[in-house]
């Protein structure tokens, strides 16, 4: 009786709701579970919950239902979750709303698409219907050219998309997955224990990345710091096999939250590369592992074994002896065993039992969020008896250099999982699992999502100061930002006197979207942040951004004797952007000075020299390529394509020069949706009003036009 007068108590004090979108047979086949579901939201979240049957089976349909719940009057939706068979909205022509998806759209549409419930979030964006297959629930839209050209969901989303895979229905797995979600919120916990770990070749294996990374998450989290270790870390050079010591961790019944770098793929959580070799013996034995396999893959292609064999004896100068068990069968056993045991996949965790107990997990890779497919790994986490309940992954490739703890803070402190992607800004984030997920407040604060469901500018000033919480603060910078209520002067102030690099890479990250004479002044300081991922982007934006005034700071950056390897990256692709002789005469200005202290200076001199010469090159090949009409169409398409990653200001006035000189629509086509890739550019301003006026001129093709008015609305921002 007392829990039925709560209820109805949550119901007429709701004033923010929430949708499931649920197919008909999923709500048939697990009614009790979908309904017991919305009720312990409205008991434990205090949403009001809409339960949406999906009758029509069209996107189209889903979210028009969707926005109307959202502008009514009463308990107007803030977030949905898509439980079942709900359709998948395959985005094209809007790669400039992922991180790093760039694949050629000429290729099959099922690879080339971007599987997004952005489509169902974010009301803003204008999607124009193309076409559906018929073997999968697949319907392809494409970005209106006059739609707006950036990210702002209105709602957060979650995906709760069981499929057979594994031989369990998948009407089981949701029924065993809802009554595990609303476990969770009966016993709700705080965020008390955090795991992170890096997988190989992620980031450049930078350990200064890694270890400011810890350093930024006990600022997300101040309360686990203390003698009891709640951070743990794991990296792939601790040990030979990463994969078990790693389920180990995920399996920990006291662990809350769990953060993974690596690379992946559908089905795989990449985890360690080739060993380390240490000792003589272990370089025997890898030069004898890699010649095993190459023999074997020889033999596969039907290839004479015997003259390959003589030609890798040959090569590494070893014994025939090293490598002439190749094909016995205890070795290839043995091998498969040792190749198996690098990477973690779907298969594991039925040989293993694997079951994570960790109720949060964010895969920071790319794939395993392919929430479109039969099944993927993020699938895997939440649809097995362990007690994982929300999975943030990605429906295609990532960025390594992203911004991957974004707000992270704001889930210790009581944020729904769903509002994490929510503000992430890229298409192929998605919530798996439960969106309205959450940890009790681990310190006491005001009540984030409200704040967060409001957009109260007024509500979020107040938190612009350093005595507030570090998320809560960028948080409130990020709001006051959208709604334009926080200038360029302002962001630069904070960004000058914070003591937190987080609020310093939010004020970076705002101040991008404004351009101007602030910006350059955050990034000429930001190239020397004491924060690793604050200097990474500041040298990312130098990239883009190619301005003059960015020159010196970028060659004290290249001249610096200890700089990350991931910084060093991003600092040599920003010499690509710039003409050599002036690269070449601030280099001279700057290492000649007598407090730039070498031992060997004058082969340092040489040796960075070459580095810049070759740099500055970079793009002279490209270029002609581009725009010969010597070149093939095929070439001239490539060396387009290139330019979208990095383009010199040079490289773009040419650009502009030859859209206007060409007579080839395509060609056209390809370079306005190129120059659509400058937004931060220093000659963004040029790029858009050139834009422009191509989209209203009559000389040019129809889809040039309208691919320059796309090219217009990216780039005005």
């Amino acid at each position: 009786m007392v829990m039925m007068l709560a209820f109805i108590a949550v119901q007429m004090q709701a004033k923010r709701g929430f949708a499931i979108v649920v197919d008909p047979e999923s709500y048939q086949e697990a009614k009790a579970e979908i309904d017991a579901y919305a009720r312990a939201i409205e008991q434990m979240n205090g949403l009001k919950v809409f339960i949406v049957e999906d009758r029509w089976g069209v996107p189209d349909s889903i979210r028009a239902e969707l926005i109307r719940l959202h502008r009514q009057k009463e308990s107007p939706i803030e977030g949905a979750v898509l439980v079942g068979d709900i359709p998948v909205a395959m985005i094209r022509d809007a790669q400039h709303l992922t991180s790093a998806f760039k694949m050629n759209q000429a290729q099959p549409r099922k690879d080339s698409s971007i599987p997004s419930d952005r489509y169902y979030d974010d009301f803003g964006m204008v999607f124009n219907y193309l076409d559906k297959d018929s073997d999968a629930p697949y319907f392809y839209y494409t970005l209106a050219a006059e739609s707006r050209q950036y990210l702002q969901p209105d709602i957060y989303s979650g995906r709760i998309r069981p499929t057979d895979a594994g031989g369990v229905s998948r009407y089981e797995k949701l029924r065993r997955y809802l009554r595990k979600a609303v476990e969770a919120k009966r016993y709700p916990r705080e965020l008390r224990q955090m795991f992170f770990f890096g997988g190989h070749g992620y980031i450049s294996e930078s350990i200064q990345a890694r270890m400011d990374e810890k350093a930024g998450l006990f600022e997300h989290f101040p309360w686990l710091k203390g003698q009891q270790n709640a951070i743990e870390y794991l990296d792939h050079s601790q040990q030979e096999v990463s994969k078990f010591p790693l389920m180990n961790e995920l399996q920990r019944l006291d662990l809350d939250f769990a953060i993974l770098h690596h690379h992946g793929a559908p089905d795989t959580q990449y985890m360690d590369g080739a060993p380390k070799i240490a000792m003589a013996e272990r370089a025997k034995e890898f030069i004898q592992d890699y010649c095993r396999s190459y023999l074997r893959r020889a033999a596969r292609r039907k290839q004479d074994v015997d003259s390959v064999m003589r030609v890798l004896e040959k090569r590494f100068d070893i014994p025939a002896s090293w490598i002439s068990n190749t094909f016995d069968a205890k070795i290839e056993e043995q091998d498969s065993i040792t190749a198996a045991n690098k990477d973690l996949v779907i298969e594991d965790f039925a040989r293993y039992g694997y079951q994570p107990n960790c109720p949060l997990v964010i895969i920071d890779a790319c794939f395993t969020g392919s929430f479109h497919l039969d099944d993927c790994i993020a699938n895997e986490y939440i649809f097995n008896d362990g007690n994982t309940v929300a999975v943030v992954a990605n429906s295609v490739n990532v960025l390594q250099d992203k911004w991957s703890d974004r707000y992270m803070g704001l889930l210790g402190i009581g944020a729904m999982a769903g509002f994490f992607p929510q503000y992430s800004g890229y298409l192929e984030s998605q919530v798996m699992g439960d969106p309205t997920f959450s940890f009790t407040p681990a310190v006491k604060t005001a009540d984030v999502n409200a704040l967060l469901a409001s957009h109260n500018v007024k509500a979020w000033r107040k938190y612009v100061t350093d005595n507030a919480l570090p998320d809560m603060q960028s948080m409130a910078i990020e709001q006051l930002h959208q709604a334009g209520a926080i200038s360029s002067d302002e962001l630069l102030r904070i960004f000058r006197t914070t003591n937190s690099p987080l609020v310093r890479l939010q004020c970076l990250h705002s101040l991008s979207e404004n351009l101007g004479d602030s910006f350059i002044e955050a990034l000429k300081l930001g190239v020397n942040d004491s924060y690793e991922l604050v200097q990474r982007f500041a040298l990312n934006y130098v990239s883009k951004s190619a301005d003059s005034r960015l020159l010196p700071a970028l060659i004290s950056k290249v001249i610096a004797t200890n700089t990350s390897p991931r910084c060093a990256f991003a600092a040599k692709n920003a010499l690509a952007m710039y003409p050599e002789k002036e690269l070449m005469e601030e280099f001279a200005r700057q290492f000649d000075r007598d407090e730039v202290r070498y031992v060997q200076k004058a082969q340092a001199r040489s040796r960075i020299s070459r580095s810049i010469h070759q740099s500055a090159a970079t793009w002279e090949e490209n270029l002609r390529d581009m725009t010969s009409e010597q070149s093939t169409l095929k070439a001239r398409k490539s060396a387009i394509r290139n330019t979208r990653n990095y383009c010199p200001p040079y490289v773009i006035q040419k650009m502009m020069e030859y859209v206007a000189a060409c007579d080839n629509p395509e060609i056209q086509v390809l370079m306005l949706e190129s120059l659509g890739w400058r937004n931060h550019s220093c000659l963004a301003r040029e790029i858009a009003d050139f834009a422009q006026k191509v989209s209203g001129d009559a000389r040019y093709a129809a889809n040039v036009r309208q691919e320059a008015l796309k090219t217009y609305h990216r780039v005005k921002r």
